[in-house]
């Protein structure tokens, strides 16, 4: 047989590799996708209950900008001192994190607004970056006009994929006047602070981090989330909170997205504070440091 019988024609090896190319961007998109923003089971009886067993909590729901029906906790009571906005990670929902931001309530003398992002648990939609926005802007509107917090006094809280709404939700509020109308689509107050709890410095970063080699190729994120860029423009002071051990987001990218917050007092780095449990290992530094700094801003 001819040496030219036996090579593979060059038309099949191009579709081969086209066939590869495209399996391979299928699966790191809905890898990207699956990991920044996971579907969550529903279970509606189990957050009922655990709403109505805990002291000041009450379920609430409202509408993001685009009209997608978003579900929340409300924990504290109306006469608290400080009111909060908490961001959740991409784990996260109003239940898991509601029990905390309960705990966060009492022990900051705070109203704590806490919600599900469109696609997670009782919030309608599905999740994308912009739906993030989206939503963080509905639920800032929803405390302001149908809670009555006061304008210019609120905070917003973000734990790690949090962090990066939480920081997108003040640039979204430095706007001007006329762009705030346009992402808003009404007045939307000020805030007071941002606290940046295990934020990471991109998702380029993390890819970076998380898939080795593989992240090299952060092309393929197509969410873009880049808290450094948009920590070097923040408007609020900000507190960042870190755990030494975090085995998600390395210290170091906190400590990153901290040195280039123009209005930033010292990070805390909280010794041997893992990701998801930084609250429940270090609650009393973590109380301390948040009263000290509400206390200066």
């Amino acid at each position: 047989m001819s040496e030219d019988l036996r090579r593979p024609p060059a038309l099949a090896w191009t579709f081969r590799l086209a066939l590869f190319s495209l399996l391979f961007l299928l699966c790191v998109r809905f890898l990207n996708a699956a990991s920044l923003f996971p579907r969550m089971p529903q279970n509606t009886g189990e957050f009922s209950f655990r709403a109505g067993k805990l002291r000041d909590v009450r379920e609430i729901r409202f509408e993001a900008t685009d009209g997608t029906g978003l579900y929340g906790w409300l924990c504290g009571a109306q006469r608290a001192r400080h009111r909060i906005l908490f961001c959740s990670g991409n784990g996260g929902n109003a239940a898991l994190n509601g029990e905390r931001m309960a705990q966060v309530a009492a022990a900051l003398d705070a109203q704590v607004l806490v919600f599900d992002y469109r696609g997670y648990y009782l919030s309608e939609g599905h999740p994308s970056e912009e739906g993030l926005y989206q939503d963080v802007r509905g639920a800032w509107l929803y405390a302001h006009s149908e809670l009555g917090w006061p304008a210019g006094q609120s905070v917003i809280w973000g734990h790690s994929l949090g962090a990066a709404v939480a920081l997108a939700l003040a640039a979204d509020l430095h706007e001007s006047e006329e762009r705030r109308a346009t992402l808003f689509g009404a007045q939307a107050p000020g805030a007071r602070a941002l606290i940046l709890e295990s934020p990471f410095s991109s998702v380029a970063d993390m890819a970076r981090h998380r898939m080795g080699f593989l992240g090299l190729a952060h092309w393929l994120v197509y969410a873009r989330l880049d808290n450094l860029s948009r920590a070097k423009g923040a408007a609020l002071p900000a507190l960042v909170l870190h755990g030494t051990a975090d085995e998600i987001i390395p210290a170091e990218m906190g400590r990153r997205v901290q040195a280039a917050l123009p209005q930033s007092p010292p990070g805390i780095w909280l010794e041997g504070g893992r990701h998801n449990t930084l609250w429940s290992s270090h609650r009393q530094e973590m109380t301390q440091a948040i009263k000290q700094f509400l206390g200066a801003n």
